[in-house]
């Protein structure tokens, strides 16, 4: 077994981050996210659910109640009105296997560890 310093396991890490983001999962997560900013409605409509999404999280700071349940079915109905493009279902679908990567990533490093140990 080789013994690497802390510089060398960063580097191996460096190149792992470099291999995940040449994978095909992050190379149509990259498609699918420009299709929707190019989609003038789309882009449009995720902006104005993140302002939202913004005013949702700053009024529920002073507490819950009724005064959010406007914003709450805004962002919703919001929501519902993005699922409706297939470009949205697109990215949802490719962050989707992203995420997936990403986790069997993790746990084959967690899995390689914990068997060594």
């Amino acid at each position: 077994m080789t013994i690497l310093d802390r510089n060398e396991i960063w580097a191996q890490a460096f190149e792992l981050g470099q291999l995940i983001l040449d994978s095909p999962e992050v190379t149509a997560y990259k498609a699918a996210e420009q299709a929707m900013n190019d989609h003038p409605v789309i882009s449009v409509k995720v902006r104005q659910f993140r302002d939202l999404q913004d005013q949702y999280e700053r009024l529920s700071e002073h507490g819950t109640g009724s005064h959010l349940d406007g914003l709450r079915a805004d962002i919703k109905k919001l929501s519902a009105e993005l699922d409706a493009y297939p470009e949205v279902q697109a990215y949802k679908t490719a962050m989707g296997k992203v995420d997936e990567l990403l986790e069997s990533i993790t746990k084959l490093i967690a899995g390689t560890i914990s068997d060594s140990l």
